[in-house]
């Protein structure tokens, strides 16, 4: 299995002021360069490389901005990534438009007419933007121009060797890594970075590719997100399935003090503080995230696990008449919990599966019916099954029906449990 993650080192605080100079200039004319590319585009204009390439040829533009070839091809592989990142957005919102004025042609009436129209609208305000380079934009830098290099030095470990605007002149920057950053770079390989500019300081975002041999697999998970619970696992597992349920309340305690102390500050207009404490929400919601994600990956261990995709925060429109609700939701981050939690299961070995969870919490999974009702209780709710008389918990019930679905899918495919693994 082939893991790919990206590591944010900063660049060291000794670093020379020279150093740090040749730096903006490199940036600047990097952003230069594709703002110059991206002024090539008409609507007419296919985008792949054969065309840009020769676009920018036509045009000399290594010549106008004074950058390397190298530099140039990177810049033109940075616009590229960036417009078929558009198109793929694109091809997605347009599905999902598509899909959304067919439910506003069938409403039965008024009021079901005026309900789908505003989810509509609020489908076409989420258009995807056209890629924008006003803004400093960098670029993926690989062997051609530059490398990330250990060093015995005693300042540091790792060093980045880029090449600069002078021909055949290049510089070495310190770098200031974490042990965590060392010990990822252990057998790893670097594929290219990134040179950005945040807050007034410079990272660099390391690309790195590891291989992970594959684990024998020996059961199949589901996993369910909900309100109460922000992790319910179910592993079908022999004699029988065991459940795990894990709750993020010290995170929500600490997001509802930041966005306390956040509101007064804005109310006494404290802006210098404000700036302070700009990316500390940010980290405390990362940090829990990714213990969370150690902790199913942990638990999931020997097993193929599907988590159930919700997009539950996006039909959550205003004036849905749950505004409750809403406020809740506001603090979810399930979106990055999924992917931390591929991560970490994929940094073990083991697979992960993002599948749909339409329809897993509207039946019984002892019995498939969906003759039930939903019943709340203080921080939980169940369901009510009224064919069988089963009493389960609503989120652990849709966590065996994501296990049970894709337990029959691998079945229909003509796989058994012996050749999973060997077909992963």
């Amino acid at each position: 299995m082939i893991v790919q993650k990206s590591l944010k080192v900063p660049i060291h605080y000794d670093t020379t002021k020279t150093k740090i100079r040749i730096l903006d200039r490199l940036t600047a004319r990097i952003t230069y360069t594709i703002q110059l590319i991206s002024e090539l585009i008409t609507e007419d204009t296919e985008i792949n490389r054969k065309t840009i390439r020769k676009l920018v040829k036509d045009s000399d533009i290594v010549a106008k901005t004074g950058l390397s070839s190298g530099f140039v091809q990177q810049c033109i592989d940075k616009f590229i990534w960036a417009w078929k990142s558009y198109h793929r957005l694109h091809r997605t919102w347009e599905r999902q438009a598509a899909s959304a004025e067919k439910r506003v042609a069938s409403a039965r009436d008024d009021k079901e007419l005026k309900k789908r129209h505003k989810s509509f609208d609020k489908i076409l305000k989420r258009e995807p933007s056209i890629p924008d380079f006003r803004n400093k934009t960098p670029c993926r830098i690989d062997n051609r121009t530059g490398s990330i290099e250990h060093s015995a030095s005693k300042l540091t470990p790792l060093w980045m060797h880029v090449s600069t605007l002078i021909k055949n002149q290049t510089i070495d920057v310190p770098l200031n890594p974490s042990q965590y950053h060392l010990n990822q770079l252990i057998n790893a390989e670097i594929s290219d970075f990134e040179i950005v500019k945040h807050s007034k300081k410079y990272y660099v975002h390391i690309t790195i590719t590891k291989v992970i041999e594959d684990q024998p697999i020996s059961s199949i998970g589901g996993i369910d997100q909900g309100l109460n619970k922000s992790i319910a696992a179910v592993l079908l597992t022999e004699p029988y399935p065991q459940e795990e349920q894990l709750l993020d309340s010290a995170k929500r305690e600490l997001l509802e003090k930041y966005d306390e102390i956040v509101s007064s500050l804005q109310e006494a207009k404290r802006w210098a503080k404000l700036r302070e404490l700009r990316n500390k929400r940010e980290n405390v919601s990362v940090y829990h995230d990714w213990c969370l994600a150690n902790q199913v990956a942990e638990f999931t261990r020997g097993s193929y696990i599907a988590i159930g995709n919700s997009h539950f925060r996006q039909t959550q429109v205003r004036g849905n008449g749950k505004p409750k609700l809403r406020k809740r939701i506001g603090k979810w981050s399930y979106g990055q919990q999924r992917k931390f939690i591929v991560l970490k299961r994929a940094e073990r070995g083991y697979p992960t599966e993002l599948r749909d969870e339409y329809g897993t919490s509207k039946k019984c999974h002892e019995c498939q019916s969906k003759l039930i009702s939903r019943k709340w209780g203080e921080g939980h709710s169940y369901i009510l099954c009224h064919s069988c008389g089963a009493k389960i918990d609503a989120d652990f019930n849709a966590g065996y029906n994501i296990a049970t679905q894709c337990r029959d899918d691998m079945l229909k495919a003509g796989m058994n449990m012996e050749k999973i693994y060997a077909s992963l």
